[in-house]
């Protein structure tokens, strides 16, 4: 199953002339790349990567200072933060993997799809 992004058109309710804005949303592709499936699934896997990365991060120096137990360097976030943070880095990596499952699930049916076919048209 492809994800697909819906997409309003809301010309009607406005019909003034389209003006092109100055903010163009951020992305890692280059603009002929961002309508291909795949290519945006890399970029967002990069995304929550590094957004898990950053988390992680956080997480292991607040455990580490907690640890030392200086009261002149506390820890980044307190306990009870550094577990809502690791609970919803969890919830990130399982998402992603998810992702990836469903695409990986869509590509061996493809394969196995063309590989009967193949079979099929060769005795035939």
């Amino acid at each position: 199953m492809e994800l697909i992004m819906a997409s309003l058109d809301t010309s009607a309710q406005f019909p003034h002339p389209s003006i092109k804005a100055d903010h163009q949303p951020f992305s890692w592709l280059a603009e002929e790349l961002r309508v291909d499936a795949a290519m945006q699934f890399l970029a967002h896997t990069l995304d929550m990567a590094q957004g898990m990365q950053t988390c992680l991060g956080l997480i292991h120096a607040s455990n580490q200072a907690r640890e030392e137990g200086d009261p002149a360097s506390p820890p980044t976030l307190n306990a009870a933060d550094t577990e809502c943070l690791t609970r919803l880095t969890m919830a990130a990596a399982g998402m992603l993997a998810e992702q990836a499952g469903r695409r990986i699930d869509v590509l061996n049916q493809r394969h196995t799809e063309r590989a009967s076919q193949g079979i099929h048209e060769r005795a035939t």
